[in-house]
């Protein structure tokens, strides 16, 4: 992939236990958030015979604008783009519903429960859609990713890539405690965070 090429030769990412991913046909990832280059690195590692049912979830409200912007992210890393908030009347779009129809139709998705990029080594508090998407889709795997250096490849504000040494680690599926929402967010919490450790 020439996505892969570039990160790992141009601007230094290396990917560590992504031969996890080939395990499965579907998935939920779910990975920290401190770059513009997360998504792409995140596709960046996936088998070629299922990335083009993988789908980061990005915001409308930024990436939307009709610009470069939003044709690179749509054509180029495969992503969908949803409102942040839920539907205020009738026909507006369901954020979650969005989602969800693509895990029913066998696709998988990418997504930051922090909602937004953080502080690189901070973890922000997670949003409760994973734990929602856990909830009406208990039997697809969730796979935590960590992302490590990228924010020095694209800092935040800056839309310049530069060499950096990263590494994007992928762990093992999480067994969740149980289907209730804040035990969820804690056992995805800790997943992200024991994946940078193995």
């Amino acid at each position: 992939m020439l996505w892969r090429t570039f990160l790992r030769r141009i601007i230094g990412v290396k990917f560590v236990n992504r031969h996890i991913l080939k395990s499965y046909d579907q998935f939920i990832i779910i990975a920290n958030h401190n770059s513009h280059l997360d998504s792409m690195a995140i596709m960046s590692s996936m088998p070629m015979q299922i990335v083009h049912k993988v789908h980061p979830i990005a915001a409308e409200d930024f990436f939307g604008d009709k610009s470069t912007k939003e044709f690179m992210m749509k054509n180029f890393i495969n992503a969908v783009l949803i409102p942040r908030n839920k539907p205020e009347k009738p026909g507006d779009p369901d954020p979650l519903q969005i989602m969800s129809d693509l895990l029913n139709k066998g696709e998988s998705i990418i997504l930051f429960p922090e909602g937004t990029r953080g502080e690189p080594g901070v973890m922000q508090k997670f949003k409760a859609g994973i734990a929602l998407m856990v909830q009406r889709h208990p039997d697809i795997p969730v796979i935590p990713v960590y992302l490590d250096g990228l924010h020095k490849s694209m800092p935040k504000g800056i839309n310049l890539m530069l060499p950096s040494n990263s590494k994007l680690y992928v762990g093992d599926a999480i067994s969740f405690r149980s289907l209730e929402k804040d035990v969820i967010l804690e056992d995805a919490l800790d997943a992200i965070l024991s994946a940078h450790q193995e």
